[in-house]
């Protein structure tokens, strides 16, 4: 019995992390016009690929995205099936969200993963936001129109840019933090899994 929970134990990450996507899209997507853009998938690859080995690092992450990206979006009334450029940007955006992750295995810190959380939303929403502004002929293709992308958006935008990217931000660290607190609560292999594998 001891030996078969002790082979579950590498699994606690991956329930974590799912657990905690769930209720992030299922919130934003209650909430969507109070706090849209509040979801966590850019942390979620982060805390996937620092703190998860083996093929579930990437994996379980891009089967989440998967699964969320359609269902969200007919939550909040659009055709989940009409794929795009967009849907391919986010895409790119989040895969550079792991490659980033891969640079803090060697001292995944609390603080350093906070931080990663934060620079990961603030990479999502360059890339995105800068594909935005390519496509769009809306906006000038200038340095100007640019910025207007990344920060003030469309005249005609119901809200500026600037308010996604703080409750993206504010979800992915919110996100991590409630991931770094369950990690406190798992048995101490579990905890040192990443160090050991990292040091082999």
């Amino acid at each position: 019995m001891g030996q078969g929970l002790g082979m579950q134990r590498p699994w606690i990450p991956a329930l974590v992390l799912v657990a905690l996507l769930v209720a992030f899209r299922c919130l934003g997507a209650a909430f969507s016009h109070q706090l849209p853009n509040f979801q966590p998938l850019p942390a979620l690859f982060l805390c996937s690929v620092i703190f998860l080995r083996g093929s579930k690092a990437w994996a379980l992450p891009i089967a989440a995205w998967l699964v969320s990206n359609p269902l969200a979006s007919a939550l909040q009334g659009y055709n989940p099936f009409e794929a795009g450029g967009g849907v391919i940007v986010a895409f790119l955006a989040l895969l550079l969200t792991g490659a980033l992750a891969l640079k803090l295995r060697k001292s995944p810190s609390p603080a350093v993963v906070l931080g990663g959380g934060l620079i990961a939303a603030l990479l999502f929403h360059v890339v995105t936001n800068a594909a935005v502004w390519a496509a769009d002929p809306l906006y000038a293709k200038s340095a100007h129109g640019l910025w207007q992308s990344l920060w003030s958006g469309r005249p005609a935008d119901a809200m500026p840019s600037w308010v996604f990217l703080r409750n993206l931000a504010a979800a992915n660290v919110l996100f991590t933090a409630l991931f770094l607190l369950a990690q406190r609560s798992w048995p101490g292999e579990v905890r040192t899994k990443p160090a050991l594998a990292q040091s082999r």
